[in-house]
């Protein structure tokens, strides 16, 4: 019998695919930093270190590859907001635990806010398929925590829509303009370190300044 010796160096493209998470990790973070017209499947494809045909096997098109990217970068963070939400708690509780999990998770995927302020400048399918894909059920599951603590006079009266995005943007802002931040703020908490201790300190500001 005779072997072959296997050559040395990297191996070919088709024997080393990306996985599943590694491929819409790049491409939620490639449409975040370009917008969706900016992104091109063929360099996408050059950046993963795959073959141009695998992205299209796996998913067809550019706009389904961008759907899959939304899916799996927006489920995780409903997924951890359903996970993390004790619904036999207080209102406070849990409205406070809310706002620190949210602010912990973009603090640890900036590249979901940075999507929403390419995709939210401008009405577009994609915008309806994220607003009602996940986050008009995320409002529709947490609003009534507002309304019942305003009933009971435990915090001001903030709109909706004002708490909506004192909470999003307000917790995400700093990580996804991370080098405006390292400009003005050197001493901000952007290390993985500190992530608990701003999502505390997040959380803690915004119950305080609703609590009556």
């Amino acid at each position: 019998m005779v072997t072959t010796a296997r050559p040395r160096g990297r191996p070919p493209k088709e024997e080393t695919p990306a996985t599943e998470e590694e491929v819409l990790r790049a491409a939620l973070r490639a449409f975040a930093t370009h917008g969706f017209n900016g992104v091109s499947v063929r360099t996408l494809s050059r950046e993963l270190g795959v073959s141009h045909n695998l992205l299209h096997q796996r998913f067809g098109s550019k706009e389904a590859l961008w759907r899959a990217a939304v899916d799996w970068g927006f489920g995780n963070l409903v997924t951890e907001l359903m996970r993390a939400d004790e619904e036999s708690a207080e209102p406070l509780a849990r409205l406070r635990s809310f706002v620190r999990t949210f602010a912990r998770f973009s603090a640890q995927h900036p590249e979901l806010q940075r999507l929403m302020n390419i995709e939210g400048a401008q009405s577009s399918d994609r915008l309806a398929y994220i607003c009602d894909t996940f986050i008009a059920p995320s409002i529709a599951h947490y609003l009534p925590l507002r309304d019942v603590l305003v009933e009971r006079e435990e915090i001001r009266a903030v709109s909706p829509e004002i708490l909506f995005y004192i909470i999003t943007s307000g917790s995400a802002a700093m990580f996804a303009s991370r080098a405006l931040t390292e400009r003005l703020f050197v001493s901000a908490p952007l290390s993985s370190e500190r992530v608990e201790e701003y999502a505390d300190a997040f959380a803690d500001l915004v119950m305080n300044a609703l609590c009556v």
